[in-house]
């Protein structure tokens, strides 16, 4: 899928990265997996009355994949412009290493973003009183002006974890969530990248703000799935 303001393709994030020209890009804002996937109880918290707040915290070979943190921070910066941003989501407990590697590359400004969910789970609150209810990012600028539309923000945003028929990936984020961060880190025109497509958020995200996008996903599912989002959203107006 291609055309004159979207690009959606099948290949990993070094490859995609690679193509790249230098400075090409306006901003970066992606969800690489986290690699946290595991067995847990959460299938089987106890009655039938809760069910349906359990969680399957094995995510599928989506989240197998190991990130070079190093190489995509460098790529990252080489491809963004001058006043780009990158916004890179993470596991929380593994935030530092992306924070280093983003530092060494030569990011400035880095930033945590926070992302506030209105519906967490698991909400098995008898056992495990602390949910997981937020998910972090880390934000770094090429240089000290970027494109930023806000007088004050605290970078915490609150959205509910998308549900009722809308959820197309495991660790799918809100396109509110999405919309707002583009919005506000990115001009009308301006080149949106996201190396991690996933389920296609950030390409509808963008597309619908008027900005141009291109992006990636390793897995070929996901990218039909991706292609198939934007049309329905998009229509015939992004369909090459």
């Amino acid at each position: 899928m291609q055309n004159g303001r979207c690009k959606i393709e099948t290949s990993d994030y070094v490859r995609f990265l690679s193509n790249l020209e230098d400075q090409s890009v306006d901003l970066i804002l992606t969800d690489p997996p986290y690699t946290i996937s595991r067995k847990t109880g959460f299938k089987h918290v106890g009655p039938k009355s809760v069910e349906r707040f359990a969680v399957d915290m094995d995510f599928g070979t989506w989240d197998h994949a190991a990130i070079d943190l190093d190489i995509l921070a460098e790529q990252a910066l080489r491809v963004l412009r001058r006043s780009g941003t990158a916004i890179i989501f993470y596991d929380l407990w593994k935030m530092s290493y992306l924070a280093d590697s983003m530092s060494n590359a030569g990011f400035k400004q880095l930033r945590f973003i926070e992302w506030v969910k209105k519906n967490p789970v698991p909400l098995n609150s008898k056992r495990n009183y602390l949910t997981n209810s937020r998910e972090i990012a880390v934000s770094g600028v090429k240089l000290g002006k970027p494109t930023f539309h806000s007088e004050y923000d605290n970078g915490i945003y609150s959205y509910p974890i998308p549900n009722n028929g809308k959820r197309h990936h495991p660790t799918q984020k809100p396109m509110s969530l999405f919309e707002e961060l583009i919005e506000k880190h990115s001009n009308h025109g301006d080149m949106v990248v996201d190396p991690f497509l996933g389920s296609g958020t950030t390409a509808i995200a963008a597309l619908s703000l008027s900005r141009c996008f291109s992006g990636c996903d390793i897995d070929e599912n996901y990218v039909e799935i991706a292609k198939e989002r934007v049309h329905e959203v998009h229509q015939s107006r992004f369909v090459c």
